[in-house]
């Protein structure tokens, strides 16, 4: 960080009075829209809580507007598995949002935990996922019985396609067989029963176009920049920590900017619809719908998701761009401690990625991660449970509560909230009050250099490696030498800084190209250069084809890395 950056964040507030926040009036927000109960896209109960939201920025004088569009949605409805025989038993089930309902009555089968699926209902451990369902499609199953790791039923989503789909290919890859989840007690009973039990599954299930209604909202600044922030509003059942506290926290820093002094560069506030029942519905249409005017003006996105949990005292730092990520860590430390070894060693554990040297921290493809390809930087801090807390999921640091009809106001935390929205206002203060931004290119390089070192151990004979990793040294010298240098035009280093972030952000995650989303949700640095992993045990044939993408595509990035070093030299000429 420069000098000013390092100073800014040793002077932040590290108490939630010192900069106004309450979180007792938060708290009763969360209570408000938690009465609503299940709020889902195109719903009257969404459209209480757009009315909730809307009346909240009128009394802080907050100008807003509320878009409404058509979004693809799913939701389960009546779920049950009975376990048949001479005596019947009816467990208690919870469905899956994308997948398919089972026949009116019930699809009726024997059970399959392992083994031959073929006919059968499968048996799987954990989240029903669409990977996991997925392969049991495959593997010839008729429908899925996920077993939780706890007594709770988590509701969750089975569907590979980011925002809206985009044609019957598409609608294609949803999963064709109905999914449900039990708890770890009723799992147990299933298994107990025998390879050769039959049950009866119930799996309501709906997937619809429907018209839903965003709430946006902004605060001017002095120049046309601004830092977008967003929070989902929709939840499957009260939803108080996900995410109905972030909500809370958006509204909570719109009423202090707006009685606040005029920043340097403005805020503009989103609540998104359709999260997971729409597969970030919301973003990604306000990603298409507002391109032009985020490239041109967006400094960073910062998302705000599972926040104000009780007992989340272990304050993780994530999705964040490597740009961001000194600047964003200074602050955390700053504002909240530094993290003990081992909550850090925990906190890295729990956000999983598939790249093998990339920091863990970096951004990930969920929470409503819908701008890289427009090239933002971006960065979110979540309460974590720590890890000795009996409270959280296996190997996560999300509370059991996560995504079930348990997640109600009372495991909302007001101390806990407002500490989180300290350290959210006092990211935004390096954001938008300070002359040059705090990105930083030489961690973005780390991060190619990171994802690259996989690559190149696995593929080591592509030459399209070789290339890029040389691109990126001589990048990273660059960018080295930008951050050494004084600004003498700090409008004109701001300038460059953005540029740079829009020339690398998008080849850096999405695999395709910078205006569709890819498919899937496993996280992956260089996406584009994925294929060079199976090189090696393909057919001739198709290993031709695969090397013909994998020029492609890091031609690509190679472009982008290109246009990031002209620009970096341009500015300091």
């Amino acid at each position: 960080m420069t000098h000013d950056q390092t100073r800014l964040a040793g002077a932040l507030p590290t108490a939630p009075r010192a900069a106004g926040i309450s979180g007792a009036a938060m708290h009763r927000v969360v209570t408000e829209l938690s009465s609503l109960g299940r709020k889902l896209p195109g719903s009257e109960e969404e459209a209480r809580a757009c009315a909730v939201i809307t009346r909240l920025l009128d009394e802080a004088g907050v100008r807003h507007e509320v878009h409404e569009f058509d979004a693809f949605i799913s939701w389960p409805g009546r779920s049950a598995v009975t376990l048949l025989g001479e005596a019947p038993c009816e467990i208690a089930a919870t469905g899956v949002g994308f997948a398919s309902a089972s026949p009116p009555g019930g699809l009726r089968a024997r059970l399959a935990d392992g083994g031959d699926r073929a006919g059968r209902i499968a048996l799987i451990e954990g989240l029903p996922r669409y990977d996991a369902v997925m392969a049991a499609q495959r593997a010839g199953a008729v429908g899925v019985i996920a077993v939780s790791h706890g007594h709770e039923r988590h509701y969750v989503q089975t569907s590979p396609v980011w925002g809206a789909p985009t044609g019957v290919a598409d609608l294609a890859l949803l999963p064709a067989i109905p999914v449900v989840q039990v708890s770890k007690e009723d799992g147990a009973a299933l298994r107990g029963a025998g390879p050769e039990a039959e049950v009866l599954l119930l799996a309501e299930s709906t997937r619809a176009w429907r018209r839903v209604r965003m709430p946006c909202a902004e605060i001017p600044g002095e120049s046309p920049h601004f830092v977008l922030l967003g929070a989902h509003y929709c939840t499957w059942a009260d939803g108080a920590t996900d995410n109905l506290a972030g909500v809370a926290l958006l509204l909570e820093l719109a009423r202090l900017y707006a009685a606040g002094e005029k920043p340097r560069h403005g805020l503009r506030f989103c609540w998104w619809t359709g999260h997971e029942q729409g597969g970030y519905a919301g973003s990604s249409w306000y990603a298409d719908n507002a391109r032009e005017e985020l490239f041109r003006d967006a400094v960073a996105y910062l998302n705000v998701d599972i926040v104000g949990v009780k007992g989340a005292t272990t304050k993780a730092l994530r999705n964040t761009t490597g740009e961001l990520a000194d600047y964003a860590a200074a602050v955390l430390e700053a504002t909240a401690g530094a993290l003990p070894e081992e909550e850090e060693t925990f906190v890295r554990r729990a956000l999983h990625r598939q790249d093998r040297y990339v920091d863990p921290r970096r951004c990930a493809r969920n929470s409503d991660q819908s701008f890289s390809g427009i090239g933002l930087s971006t960065a979110q801090v979540s309460a974590f449970l720590p890890a000795a807390s009996p409270d959280h999921m296996p190997d996560s640091g999300l509370a059991w509560w996560w995504q079930t009809d348990q997640d109600t106001a009372d495991r909302c935390d007001p101390d806990i909230l407002a500490t989180d929205t300290l350290i959210y206002r006092n990211l935004l203060e390096g954001l938008v009050r300070t002359e040059v931004l705090p990105l930083d290119f030489r961690g973005t390089v780390a991060d190619i250099r990171a994802a690259l070192r996989e690559y190149a151990e696995t593929a080591p004979d592509l030459p399209e490696i070789a290339e890029l990793s040389a691109l990126a040294q001589r990048l990273g010298d660059a960018a080295a030498k930008l951050a050494a240098a004084p600004a003498a035009d700090t409008a004109r280093r701001n300038a460059a800084l953005l540029r740079v972030a829009r020339y690398l952000n998008p080849m850096m995650h999405h695999a395709g190209g910078d205006f569709d989303f890819d498919l899937g949700r496993a996280s992956r640095l260089l996406p584009g250069l994925a294929p060079a992993l199976k090189l090696a045990g393909l057919e001739p044939d198709a290993a031709r084809m695969a090397r013909t993408v994998l020029r492609r595509r890091a031609n690509r990035i190679a472009h982008g890395m290109r246009r990031a070093e002209d620009a970096i030299l341009a500015e300091l000429a």
